[in-house]
């Protein structure tokens, strides 16, 4: 991960996370809550296991 890893909220739909990766062009995305605490991970893997690519 860089510097700046991109992020995304709990909340967010997996079409909002399928569209940041590829606007950002990455493969993960940190998932912080409004404080900008970490609270978990998700990659492109995820959204091809869960069949929503």
């Amino acid at each position: 991960m860089g510097r700046s890893p991109k992020t995304i909220a709990p909340d967010a739909l997996a079409s909002e996370a399928v569209h940041a990766m590829e606007a950002h062009k990455v493969n993960a995305l940190v998932v912080v809550d409004d404080g900008h605490r970490v609270v978990g991970a998700l990659n492109f893997i995820d959204l091809l296991r869960a069949r929503v690519v």
